[in-house]
């Protein structure tokens, strides 16, 4: 009896969990198609434009990768592919974050260089990702080293954000313009949520990862913190002009600085 109990109490988690991954990944799909189909309207602010492109990215990878995860439930049939696949959608928008986030803040800051750079790491880390499923089926330890180079490509882009943003946010306050100083507010708000959020649901993930409930939590959080990383993005682009002018003076100043 107690067997059979806890069978069913196993696939309650289950179906709970699975149907968590097909709301919250196709509320994220909507989300992502918002943005999408507003996206012609900012072609002729490219910085923003190209936010818009990555945050888009961002979001739908996110919907997909839950859908998958809906589809293959590896999470209990083979919990190091399970893994591998978080971390691929994790580090990607990783990607999205430092291109699109600091790029608002910094114009300049995007280059060929950092473009192949980001892009090596990607790869190497998809490479480290899925590698450890190829050889093993349940593996938290290797997993956990894995991710390592998440870990490290996430903290580093962390770190030039928050410095570029304290570079950045007092000068754009010191210009008195109200609707950029609200812009400074909900860009700090928003990669607050976007750090904490990305990191610690990475390490849950390698910390538990063949229980259900933990990602249950982090399904709707999610959604939480992509609704107002949307919210966000969509209200830069009523202050887009006064926002780019003001952006785009401060980084002339700072390059100004560099050169004398």
């Amino acid at each position: 009896m107690r067997s059979i109990t806890n069978t069913n109490d196993l696939q309650m988690e289950q179906s709970i969990y699975q149907l968590s991954l097909i709301v919250t990944g196709i509320l994220n799909i909507i989300m992502g198609l918002y943005l999408l189909l507003g996206n012609y309207r900012y072609k002729k602010y490219p910085i923003y434009y190209m936010a818009r492109i990555c945050t888009t990215i961002w979001v739908l990878a996110f919907g997909i990768g839950y859908q998958l995860h809906a589809i293959f439930m590896w999470r209990f049939t083979w919990p190091t592919a399970a893994s591998a696949l978080t971390a691929s959608y994790f580090h990607l928008a990783g990607i999205c974050f430092s291109w699109g986030y600091t790029s608002l803040l910094n114009p300049r800051y995007l280059t060929r260089s950092i473009k192949i750079r980001d892009i090596s790491i990607f790869v190497f880390g998809l490479a480290a990702y899925w590698t450890v499923p190829l050889i093993w089926h349940d593996a938290p330890l290797y997993t956990l080293l894995s991710y390592c180079v998440f870990f490290g490509y996430a903290a580093y882009v962390a770190f030039v954000f928050y410095h570029t943003y304290s570079q950045v946010s007092m000068r754009l306050m010191k210009m008195s313009l109200g609707n950029v100083r609200d812009f400074v507010r909900w860009m700090q708000v928003c990669t607050d949520l976007i750090v904490l959020f990305g990191i610690g649901s990475v390490v849950i993930t390698a910390l538990f990862p063949n229980d259900s409930l933990p990602f249950v939590l982090l399904l709707f959080a999610g959604v939480g913190m992509f609704s107002y990383m949307v919210y966000s993005i969509e209200n830069y682009g009523k202050v887009i002009d006064p926002a780019t002018r003001a952006t785009l003076d401060v980084s002339m100043q700072r390059q100004k600085r560099k050169k004398v």
